[in-house]
């Protein structure tokens, strides 16, 4: 927050206002011509009444003895003049408490210290009876006994003429701090600390906006950048930016310091004002005592607390560009593969921040508390029933991830589910099938399935994808035939390589037909490049087989054996060879044979 400097004369102006209100209802006030005689002791010009008064209250005091429990009953009260302790009344005396004793004094002595017209200097010391009172001008200030004189452990006349001394040298010093010269001074001095603080906050509001653009737009002389290999520890522009944020920080300490001290120093240079100033800065404090001292006795558990964040926090940020170096293969380890630097940065943050909770939590404000310990188990419960499915899928996650079982990018096979990867995350994974369908499959999962990568041959060990297809053709086509015509089709077919060359497995000799399995190479990952492959392959083999006369189907023959056909092609079969005729039984054995059965 700037202050502007209107507004701090403004509220100077008020402030000096306040006082001078405050100086001119002071001396103008009218004075005391006479002091009213104490409420509870009524000093008499007769010795005799005086002195009777005197001897019945000390034939009710025979009976009472000075000792420390009548001090734990009746603590000490000290007398104050203008906030400024004169000295106390340790104990009682004629049975009239302390408390009432001081109040009567301050009360008195405060009234002497207003009225100029009273002579300070005629204050004496008068003995009636063994009892010090002391006067001034024929008016009783305060009175003292035997027991004031055993709980100062001084005689009684020395005592009552070191209080005489102390009442006087106050007295004097109020009236001093209350004259026009005085106040003139101070108001001068209030003025001047005004106009440097005013200076000071102003120079610092030009000063820093002033310098952090010098930094900001000068050469880089004081600046290095800070480098390990390729990766960039701590930029130039870097360490502007600490240096004007150090600079900042640097600035409101010192307009707090400087408020600090300005405050109570303008309050405390004018009478009026300086109890007050004590009292607001004593009431403040005072409620931050014991904040303050609970902090003091904290502080050792704070400071390693504080050091903790620290550590955490810029292990943290020097651990992000150092894997983001990783991955970018601007920094290498061997064995450590680029696409493990992501999960391992999350997993190293995530050690990282449960090593400083387990060494800051113990030393946390009411860690041993009820509430907080109920907090963690209720925390811990929480894990334990409803996150074991997550932890599965964090753990499977990694597994993945560590294993390489894929990429992102890879098209991989997962049970009944194809596709390509386009999200690898701890918790699932995604991927896009041919129907731009996006498939969430958990982590979880993946640990206990079989996953089929089409990419990583081409990736990781830099070998062609092999794609087949399979076609069954009958018993009466040549098999060569075959194998040239489908190794044209894949010859002739876009984005099938020739180097390694296209092959025919004959898989099976079912009981009709011949599988052949047609298998190519190519160097196309990507579900649409693989499909247009085998769209384009299969248009081939039916164009191909088409011209060469082989008829696409699966024969399916009812032969009776000893009539029919054979289905041996004619170059393997002898050259004499000629197909048996069919048998046809007699329609009389076919009507017998019907016969029979109904029978």
């Amino acid at each position: 927050m700037i202050i502007k400097l209107h507004k701090i004369i403004y509220i100077l102006t008020i402030m000096l206002l306040t006082l001078l209100c405050l100086l001119t209802w002071d001396f103008c006030r009218p004075s005391i011509a006479q002091i009213k005689p104490i409420s509870f002791l009524e000093i008499s010009s007769h010795n005799n009444i005086f002195s009777d008064y005197i001897l019945a209250q000390e034939l009710q005091q025979q009976e009472k003895s000075y000792s420390e429990e009548s001090l734990k009953s009746d603590p000490p009260v000290p007398v104050k003049l203008d906030g400024k302790i004169l000295f106390e009344f340790k104990t009682n005396i004629e049975g009239i408490p302390n408390q009432e004793r001081a109040e009567v004094a301050m009360k008195r002595i405060k009234e002497v210290a207003k009225d100029r017209s009273i002579n300070i200097n005629n204050l004496e010391t008068r003995t009636i009876d063994g009892i010090y009172i002391i006067y001034v001008e024929n008016s009783p200030l305060l009175y003292l006994g035997q027991t004031d004189a055993k709980a100062n452990n001084k005689p009684l006349d020395q005592l009552a003429e070191e209080y005489s001394e102390i009442i006087k040298n106050a007295v004097i010093e109020y009236r001093e701090k209350r004259t026009l010269s005085y106040l003139g001074i101070r108001g001068l001095l209030s003025v001047l600390s005004t106009i440097l603080v005013i200076f000071i906050v102003k120079f610092l509001n030009w000063f820093v906006p002033v310098s952090s653009r010098r930094i900001l737009e000068g050469r880089s002389i004081f600046f290095r950048t800070l480098r390990i290999q390729n990766w960039t520890l701590l930029s130039i522009y870097r360490q502007k930016q600490i240096a004007i944020l150090t600079l900042k920080i640097v600035r409101w300490i010192v307009i707090f310091i400087l408020l600090y001290f300005y405050i109570p120093l303008v309050l405390s240079l004018f009478p009026q004002t300086e109890r007050l100033g004590k009292s607001v800065f004593s009431s403040f404090f005072g409620a931050l005592g014991q904040v303050w001292s609970g902090f003091i006795a904290y502080l050792p558990n704070l400071f390693l607390i504080i050091i903790t964040l620290i550590v955490t926090h810029y292990l943290i940020r020097l651990c992000h560009p150092f894997f983001k170096a990783i991955e970018e293969e601007r920094i290498t380890i061997p064995g450590f593969y680029p696409d493990w630097a992501e999960p391992s940065y999350k997993l190293t943050v995530i050690l990282i921040i449960g090593i400083a909770a387990a060494i800051i939590f113990p030393y946390l404000p009411g860690f041993d508390s009820p509430a907080f310990q109920g907090i963690s188990i209720l925390a811990g419960a929480l894990v334990t029933f409803g996150g074991a499915s997550t932890i599965a899928n964090l753990i499977g996650g990694f597994v993945v991830i560590y294993t390489r079982a894929f990429q992102i990018g890879d098209r991989i096979k997962i049970e009944e589910y194809q596709g390509v990867v386009i999200e690898k995350t701890i918790l699932s994974t995604r991927i896009r099938n041919q129907n731009n369908e996006i498939i969430t499959i958990p982590n979880s999962i993946l640990i206990v399935s079989k996953i089929i990568n089409y990419t990583a041959t081409t990736r990781d060990l830099e070998e062609p994808l092999i794609l087949n297809t399979t076609i069954t053709l009958g018993y009466d086509v040549p098999w060569r035939l075959v194998h040239e015509t489908l190794t044209n089709c894949a010859v002739e077919t876009t984005d099938i390589l020739d180097n390694p060359a296209p092959y025919v497995w004959q898989t099976s000799l079912d009981d009709f037909y011949i599988s052949y399995q047609l298998r190519v190479y190519t160097n196309k990952t990507t579900s649409i490049e693989i499909g247009d492959i085998y769209t384009e392959l299969h248009q081939k083999i039916q164009d191909k087989c088409a011209e060469v006369g082989i008829e696409i189907l699966s024969p399916h023959y009812a032969a009776v054996r000893d009539g029919n056909q054979n289905t041996i092609p004619e170059n393997y079969l002898p050259k004499d060879y000629k197909a048996p005729g069919f048998r046809v039984h007699p329609l009389e054995s076919f009507l017998k044979g019907n016969i029979e059965k109904d029978n």
